[in-house]
């Protein structure tokens, strides 16, 4: 009796798990494969091509595993069950994690924002009704209304030394370029409670009240206070959005006596959702149910762009303003398509006058708007470029030098660095000819681009 009762429970153990894997099977065959995974804010892997070489050394095969288990049905919902039962583990602490906050509604839909137009210049407690303290830190993250931010910690040391490096390009280029100085305050400027606030326009103040007296000092900061309670700065990633890099081209133009375009000059397009570095960071599921949409208005004028990769600094390859493929964690690369050496765009515009953008990963978005006002336009991330900045700016002719910082970036010292280096740097910057190379305005950059440190 025991013998049989042992075999029928076999049976059943077989046929359970025979059916299991039927219908696991079926599903999987059936549903759609790759796409985005919006908990691991990444794209999943897609079916790999084929070839005799990577059968042979054993790379298809892999790939082959690695698609069958970035596909596997029911993934994301296991993968979110995972998260949860690890937030979930052991006694709960405000170091260790997010704890429960009061939320706000979110609106993004840009149409909808009224700006305020009253003048905040030298005012830092824009409304009566946001409180003098609250949220909650977590590690040098500040989590309040829906937002997480980074926490700043600058320096009026730091300030001046951003500003002593700026001095020494203004004396190399004097009589050469025009030089500017755009640096950007972070969200917590504007989203956090009243005690956090007012710490990063002291920082930029105490730089600029330190330039040179050729540099021209762009004041994005209070343009971007006049239009606070609009979408300025992601809700979970450090950048600021497209919107808030108008305001700061704005100010530039304002400064350079440029006439600005008009949002409704440009088409306007987005990408949602959005989840960007602060969730990677924490993995919070209420930033992940709070996703950002990446905005983005493209201007009216042709051109061509060409991207400078590290390798081959005077061989370009087709680029493009707007990585329109860009999505989910990656969709911030709309912007460039990612963070490259350099970024060289030839404009319809005709006027001689020809600029540099010195950026990192902040300056992506601002980029984007210059290429309606000059016949050419360098984008050049500090972090990555190797060649003489002072040679690439003498032997192209160009007329304006900016640079862009983050004021987080503008307060470390690894990033003046960066930025200093690039006067000394033996090597020649000026771009080979580019008659052969076919530009693409929509073109897809390596996959890799777009993964490049922030």
């Amino acid at each position: 009796m025991k013998k049989k009762a042992r075999r029928i429970a076999a049976y059943i153990n077989i046929i359970v798990l025979s059916t299991v894997l039927t219908v696991f099977g079926v599903i999987f065959f059936c549903q759609k494969h790759g796409g985005d995974s919006i908990v691991e804010n990444r794209r999943l892997t897609p079916f790999p091509v084929y070839s005799s070489d990577s059968l042979l050394f054993g790379h298809y095969v892999d790939s082959v595993d690695l698609f069958i288990a970035d596909n596997f049905p029911f993934r994301e919902q296991l993968v979110d069950f995972s998260f949860k039962l690890r937030d979930a583990r052991g006694i709960k602490d405000e170091n260790i994690g997010f704890l429960a906050s009061k939320t706000v509604p979110v609106v993004d839909d840009l149409t909808q924002v009224k700006p305020k137009t009253d003048s905040v210049k030298d005012s830092v407690n824009f409304d009566a009704n946001v409180p003098q303290d609250g949220g909650e830190e977590m590690d040098n993250l500040l989590y309040f209304n829906g937002h997480a931010m980074e926490i700043f910690g600058g320096t009026d040391a730091m300030a001046k030394a951003y500003a002593n490096v700026i001095n020494k390009y203004q004396v190399a280029l004097a009589g050469k370029a025009n030089v500017y100085t755009i640096v950007v305050p972070s969200s917590i400027e504007f989203n956090a409670p009243l005690n956090y606030r007012g710490k990063e326009k002291k920082n930029i103040d105490e730089m600029y009240r330190n330039m040179a007296a050729g540099v021209n000092c762009v004041d994005a900061y209070s343009l971007i206070a006049q239009h606070q309670q609009e979408y300025e700065y992601f809700r979970t990633d450090h950048h600021w959005t497209a919107l808030g890099a108008y305001y700061a081209y704005v100010a530039f133009c304002n400064k350079a006596g440029i006439t600005p375009l008009k949002l409704e000059q440009m088409e306007m397009k987005s990408k949602h959702p959005y989840l960007g570095s602060l969730y990677n960071d924490t993995r919070d599921e209420r930033l992940r149910d709070n996703a950002d949409t990446v905005w983005y208005w493209k201007i009216p004028n042709a051109f061509k762009a060409y991207t400078y990769y590290k390798k081959s600094q005077n061989h370009a390859s087709g680029g493009s303003l707007y990585a329109e493929f860009a999505s989910a964690g990656n969709a911030y690369g709309v912007f460039l398509g990612g963070d490259f050496p350099m970024v060289r765009i030839d404009s319809d515009v005709k006027n001689g006058k020809k600029v540099a953008i010195i950026k990192n990963s902040y300056g992506n978005p601002f980029s984007t708007y210059f290429p309606a006002h000059f016949e050419q336009t360098y984008v050049i991330d500090y972090r990555y470029y190797d060649y003489n900045l002072l040679d690439l700016i003498e032997q192209n002719g160009i007329t304006d030098v900016i640079f862009i910082n983050g004021v987080f970036s503008a307060n470390t010292s690894w990033h003046l660095h960066m930025m200093e280096r690039l006067m000394r740097n033996p090597n020649i910057g000026k771009p080979q000819d580019e008659s052969n190379v076919k530009p693409k305005q929509d073109c897809v950059p390596k996959a890799d681009s777009l993964k490049k440190p922030q």
